[in-house]
């Protein structure tokens, strides 16, 4: 499944009755932001829609269609629409190069003298990864 680069979805922003906001996307169920201002407000946003995003990429979820701002329903006057834009490349090389647990067995008396050499195991198996691989080990992997 191909996924798009580039995305903008429209949120609604509701004043909250300590005087922040409260922000939510209708196209993306179970979203709410709660921010003091617009400005953290759309900071949270943005990074909540990338991680969404990301997340239906990697389940294989079709990512959702943004609505039209018309066919939104505001709940109060003071109600308002306002978009929010992302690029998702970036996103995706920082969540492909994010660090992960892989769990490794090996026999005891070599962790142990690994141990007492001082060395780094995880190191070590990324080297020797990458050298299986045949990635120099200044080259990173990218999906």
């Amino acid at each position: 499944m191909a996924y798009k680069n580039h995305y903008i979805y429209p949120v609604v922003v509701e004043k909250a009755e300590d005087g922040g906001l409260g922000m939510y996307f209708p196209d993306l169920p179970g979203t709410a932001i709660l921010a003091p201002n617009l400005i953290d407000g759309i900071k949270q946003a943005k990074e909540m829609l990338a991680n969404l995003i990301l997340d239906m990429e990697e389940k294989g979820i079709e990512v959702p269609k943004p609505s039209e701002p018309e066919n939104i329903e505001l709940l109060d006057a003071t109600d308002r629409i306002i978009f929010i834009e992302i690029y998702m490349p970036p996103y995706r090389d920082e969540a492909a190069n994010k660090a992960v647990t892989k769990n490794c067995t090996l026999p005891k008396w070599l962790r142990d003298a690994g141990e007492e050499a001082g060395l780094n195991f995880s190191q070590l198996l990324q080297a020797s990864i990458k050298e299986a691989l045949g990635i120099s080990n200044n080259q990173e992997q990218r999906p």
